[in-house]
This record gives C-alpha cells, sequence and structure tokens, in this order.
C-alpha cells in the first residue's frame, strides 16, 4: 500500500517510520465531532472548540512526552 509523503508525515512519530495512533485517533475522532457538530439540531459552539482543544492538547502532550532519540540531539 502506497501512502502519500504527506499523509505519511502527519501521521507517523518521530523517526517517520512508525505509525502515531494517537494521531490517528484524534482525526477519527475530530471527524466524528465535526460529523455530529454539523447534523445536530442546536450548533454549540463552545463545546465543540473545547473538544478540539483538547484533542489538540492530548497530541501536543503526547509529542512533548516522547523520548528525544539521540539522533534528535544533534
Amino acid at each position: 500500500m502506497v501512502v502519500p509523503k504527506f499523509l505519511k508525515d502527519l501521521f507517523t512519530e518521530r523517526d517517520g517510520i512508525s505509525w502515531c495512533l494517537a494521531r490517528i485517533m484524534a482525526t477519527v475522532a475530530f471527524g466524528e465531532m465535526s460529523y455530529k457538530f454539523l447534523t445536530g439540531s442546536n450548533l454549540d459552539w463552545q463545546s465543540f472548540a473545547i473538544g478540539v482543544s483538547a484533542l489538540i492538547a492530548a497530541i501536543a502532550a503526547k509529542n512533548y512526552s516522547e523520548k528525544k532519540n539521540e539522533s534528535d540531539s544533534v
């Protein structure tokens, strides 16, 4: 299966080889939240923004907690 370089860069770890499950799950969660937001009877902008912020914060925390490879520090 050939994956475009752009998608591979978005969904892989720092090494560029191993897939990041957190990023994939956050993308699926964002799609589901967007669908529910757009098809719902009332548009709750604040809850949607809080949900998106929580997804971004989770990815940022995961990236921060990753150990750097020795090649990253050079």
